[in-house]
């Protein structure tokens, strides 16, 4: 059944995500990847503990053994996934960030097989390989033959993205069975923050911030973290952990989309073939 309402808020969330990659682009140029996550969480916490401990009686015990879950989404999509995230995007345009970390529903679609057993279709296995060469097209810059020489460092770390998410993505599947997306979500950002936090005691403090990275960090912790993941997690409750992954292919062509009347950026010819090979692979993939 097509569930409209979900949907539209899942369309969104990938938007939200979108204009996260600008606005971790312009952060990144000011902020070390722990300091700069550290505040986006502040941020997030500030505003999702109060609420979902306002929900939930029991909020603040929840037990040893949904801490320690708990603690798994902190670590695999707050504390993991933003390292990879505000270090790659300082290193490579917010466009082609984006087109590597479609790789997301791929890597969920392959943690499903090997977690639960899920049979992998002759279809799924040409919309991956197709995929594959997307990204190779991407990170190789339309130049396949550059990779003998060695992978662009920037690349290296946005790769860690899409690992790290299905983690998140899998594990809240599981999780999500005895606590509530909002509870879910508050816990993952709390352990998540105290580690960031942990990690940015020793880079060095940032200096004449400009307000428009303040704003950046602020659109991230609000909109790119409080409203998109609780949205995310009701996708993933709703309609299941894999057909929710799927919305992920909106991300590289809403970033592309922003990054070039935002940050003015140029996308190259390859970019756009990538773009369609790693849609086109992660679409392929996950028809029914």
């Amino acid at each position: 059944m097509f569930k409209a309402g979900i949907h539209l808020k899942l369309v969104l969330v990938m938007l939200f995500w979108a204009g996260g990659f600008i606005a971790t682009r312009v952060a990144a140029q000011h902020f070390k990847p722990f300091t700069g996550a550290s505040i986006r969480y502040i941020v997030a916490c500030a505003l999702l503990v109060p609420l979902a401990a306002s929900l939930q009686k029991d909020f603040w015990r929840p037990g040893r053994k949904k801490l320690l879950q708990y603690a798994l989404l902190g670590f695999s999509g707050i504390f993991a996934y933003n390292f990879f995230f505000f270090r790659g995007l300082e290193l490579v345009p917010a466009s082609h960030g984006a087109l590597i970390t479609a790789l997301s529903p791929l890597m969920v679609m392959l943690f499903s097989a090997w977690r639960y057993g899920e049979k992998l279709h002759v279809r799924s296995l040409i919309g991956l390989a197709l995929a594959m060469v997307g990204v190779v097209v991407v990170v190789s810059r339309g130049d396949p033959r550059s990779l003998l020489s060695g992978l662009h460092l920037g690349d290296a770390f946005m790769l860690g993205c899409p690992v790290t998410w299905a983690v998140y993505t899998l594990a809240g599947k599981e999780f999500l069975k005895t606590s509530s997306p909002i509870t879910a979500t508050a816990w993952a950002s709390l352990t998540g923050c105290l580690m960031l936090l942990a990690f940015s005691l020793s880079e060095p403090r940032p200096i004449n911030v400009p307000l428009n990275a303040v704003w950046a960090l602020v659109y991230l912790g609000v909109i790119g973290t409080v409203l998109a993941f609780i949205w995310y997690y009701e996708g993933v409750v709703k309609i299941g952990a894999t057909r929710t992954s799927v919305f992920s292919n909106l991300i590289p062509v809403f970033a592309m989309l922003l990054s070039v009347l935002i940050l003015k950026e140029e996308v190259e010819a390859y970019s756009y073939l990538g773009a369609a090979l790693v849609i086109g692979g992660v679409v392929l993939t996950n028809r029914r």
